[in-house]
């Protein structure tokens, strides 16, 4: 059971991320409401194949931190921890990005999935969230740490991939009467930001 920790506790840290509101989301739910349910799930495995780019170039680079200096891996988990901190208090201090308005102009497919990955590819903090959070998840001693690691980079592009179903389908039941409230937008700030500081300072001590 020991050996599964890490992989919960880093589902759970993946799960606040991808339902954090962000460029992501932008985009799945301006195209849903654009183009309909099927441009949007286009859009997500878009989404998705973004998220894969960053973790496979995060399996490479922390693989060989791994093997090259025991104390620069430990520095960056203290680095992370931080980055953690830091993300709390941006979501307090954010700001709702489901009002974004629709984007009407109809393209293909292709187009829908290219943009989706771009989206994620194309956006540096995808990157540096990957190598803050692998690894304080990550045993050093573990026989084979690259596995975890990617293992953990799929589990996140999975997880966002069914978040972003979910804001797929609802976005599409509602259409264009989508105006969430911002008091609801509030609390999700408030619970994301704790639970950010939370994990952050937890990781710290």
């Amino acid at each position: 059971m020991n050996e599964l920790a890490p992989y919960f506790g880093f589902a759970t840290v993946s799960l606040m991320m991808a339902v954090s509101p962000g460029p992501s989301w932008v985009y799945t739910v301006s195209t849903t409401l654009g183009q309909g349910r099927r441009s949007g799930m286009i859009g997500n495995l878009g989404n998705s194949t973004g998220i894969l780019f960053h973790a496979v170039a995060a399996t490479a680079w922390l693989s060989a931190l791994l093997s090259y200096s025991a104390t620069a891996f430990h520095l960056l988990k203290f680095i992370g921890a931080a980055y953690l901190i830091y993300l709390g208090i941006c979501a307090f201090r954010g700001r709702g990005v489901l009002s974004a308005s629709p984007n009407r102009s109809f393209r293909c497919l292709w187009q829908i999935y290219r943009d989706g990955a771009l989206v994620n590819i194309l956006n540096p903090k995808m990157s540096i969230l990957f190598i803050a959070l692998l690894p304080q998840f990550v045993a050093r001693s573990a026989p084979n740490p690259e596995i975890q690691i990617a293992i953990m980079g799929v589990m996140h592009a999975v997880i966002a991939g069914i978040v972003h179903t979910h804001v797929v389908f609802f976005s599409s039941a509602i259409s264009s009467r989508l105006k969430p409230s911002g008091r609801i937008q509030s609390t999700m700030r408030w619970a994301t930001g704790t639970l950010f500081i939370g994990f952050g300072v937890q990781l710290a001590i």
